[in-house]
């Protein structure tokens, strides 16, 4: 019996070392791998590495928005064109402006690195790491000229503050690239808080308005290019003028009576004579270039949220429709409408694509992609255009454009006054307007145009010639004296512009800070 229960025992213990043999050959040979990948797993820590999001800098080379060493935006300039430039959220992307439309762009590759961890699962500095490090967002290179805007947002703040508006869009742009060196609107963000609750638009592209009388230079352009009049043409001009829809007649500002030139008549601004020319021009040719033009239609700028403003179709014109679009009512345009179709007409009739951003560059300096200007179409004849311009240059020389002159350089253009509309009831107010004057530059080696809005103005006058006329003159006063004209000298690749900055990023942050403590008095107020 004894000797029995010995066997037995053995047998047990056999059986457990044959047992626990196989198990351990299982762990050490089969198990092997993937025990070790568990152990590595569980004495090491794997960190992502945020991306170095890129600047975007003006077409200078200077710095517009960057990160600074914590990580954070910062903004040399302070609160300049920041509708324009936008916000970064704190998970890193773009919330809105050019940092939305350019995030992928700006915000690179995400890196990683794996380290030996303590007991507390922090990284054990002491020992070799491994990884792929992050690869920094690329740059966006803008058109913005940073004097020059810093003037545009000073010129119209006062103006607004000056006729008791209640805000007001101004922009500068380039005629023969499209580019957009400068745009400003009041109300400003006084903060970036405000600016992310959505209280703030991009004016340029965001308010829309009836243009009322700087729509008759596309009046006039088509007419000139259908050939049914020229600026000699004579028109009978009474106080008024019937449309034939039993509705109030059309009538001037100042009535006039005789017979006057077409070229007087866009001096003088004359509705009762545009109504007469729409009406030789014809609702077809009418909406065929004033969609040519860019009406009704967004223009492509690289920013989110732009408004196509209304060009109704001629199918849903009425009697009224053809002499009241040819003064500028029945229709809706942003500010970058009217401003990209006066730049065709200074262009020689060639619409370009609004451009405000020109190449994206490396940490290098190095041009990674270029965005060049884009003819999108002909819209009118050359000469068309130029009897055009012929005639808005004497709408400043003796018209209702005189106090956007200054000294030196020829400016033609035109004046604006429109009635705001009521919404609630879809009347005009009788007492509330849209100021506006738009007048072409004639600077060297390229035009530019510029473009004054002012909404709702109740103090010192009310019309485009007397609350936007005299702030288009010092805002194109400064762009035509400005010593870093032409615009074409802040190429991305101009030596050394881009690359002395990204190679020595403090030494610009340094100077850009100083020019914005310099200019602080000049921001827009809220």
């Amino acid at each position: 019996m004894m000797e029995w229960r010995i066997r037995l025992l053995r047998m047990a213990f056999v059986l457990l070392f044959t047992v626990l043999s196989g198990r351990l050959i299982w762990i050490q040979i089969f198990q092997a791998g993937e025990l070790r990948e568990q152990a590595r797993a569980q004495s090491r820590i794997r960190q992502l590495l945020s991306a170095p999001r890129g600047s975007i800098l003006a077409t200078d080379g200077s710095v517009l928005a960057t990160d600074g060493p914590s990580g954070a935006r910062e903004w040399p300039w302070g609160q300049m064109a920041l509708p324009i430039l936008g916000l970064v959220g704190r998970d890193g992307s773009g919330l809105m402006g050019l940092e939305y439309h350019f995030d992928g762009k700006l915000r690179g590759t995400a890196g990683w690195r794996v380290a030996r961890r303590t007991g507390r699962g922090q990284p054990w500095p002491t020992f070799d790491q491994e990884g792929a490090g992050a690869s920094p967002g690329y740059s966006i290179v803008t058109t913005l000229h940073p004097g020059l805007q810093v003037e545009v947002e000073k010129d119209l703040a006062e103006a607004v503050l000056l006729h008791g508006a209640k805000g007001g869009v101004a922009v500068v742009m380039d005629v023969s690239s499209g580019d957009v060196v400068a745009a400003a609107s009041v109300p400003a963000p006084t903060n970036r808080l405000e600016m992310a609750r959505g209280r703030v638009d991009v004016g340029l592209i965001q308010r829309t308005y009836e243009p009322g009388s700087t729509f008759k230079a596309f009046t006039l352009a088509a007419a000139l290019d259908g050939r049914v009049v020229d600026l000699e043409t004579m028109i009978s001009v009474k106080p008024s003028w019937d449309p034939g829809d039993g509705l109030r007649p059309i009538r001037d500002a100042h009535p006039h009576l005789g017979d006057f030139n077409v070229e007087w008549c866009l001096e003088q601004s004359s509705n009762v004579c545009f109504a007469q020319i729409a009406g030789r021009v014809g609702p077809e040719r009418l909406y065929k270039a004033a969609r040519d033009f860019g009406f009704g239609t967004p223009t492509g700028i690289d920013l989110p949220g732009e408004e196509a403003g209304i060009l109704r179709t001629v199918d849903q014109w009425s009697l009224r429709t053809l002499p009241t679009l040819a003064i500028g009512q029945e229709v809706t345009v942003t500010p970058l409408q009217l401003a990209v179709a006066y730049a065709a007409l200074a262009n020689g009739g060639m619409l370009m694509r609004p451009r405000l951003v020109r190449a994206l560059v490396d940490e290098a300096g190095d041009t990674i992609e270029r965005y060049p200007a884009r003819a999108v179409r002909q819209v009118v004849s050359k000469e068309a255009a130029a009897g055009v311009l012929k005639a808005m240059g004497s709408v400043v020389e003796k018209g209702t454009g005189r106090l956007a002159s200054f000294p030196g350089v020829h400016v033609a253009g035109k004046t604006g006054t429109s009635q705001k509309v009521d919404v609630a009831s879809g009347k005009y107010f009788q007492d509330r307007f849209m100021a506006s004057f738009v007048g072409v530059i004639q600077t060297r080696p390229s035009a530019l145009v510029c473009l004054v809005v002012i909404d709702d103005p109740s103090q010192n006058g009310h019309t485009g010639g007397l609350a936007a006329a005299p702030a288009f003159a010092k805002i194109a006063r400064f762009a035509a004296e400005d010593p870093q004209l032409p615009w074409g000298e802040g190429t991305p690749d101009a030596p050394g512009v881009l690359a002395s900055w990204l190679k020595s990023v403090h030494g610009i942050q340094t100077d850009t800070t100083q020019n914005a403590k310099e200019l602080a008095s000049l921001e827009v107020p809220g």
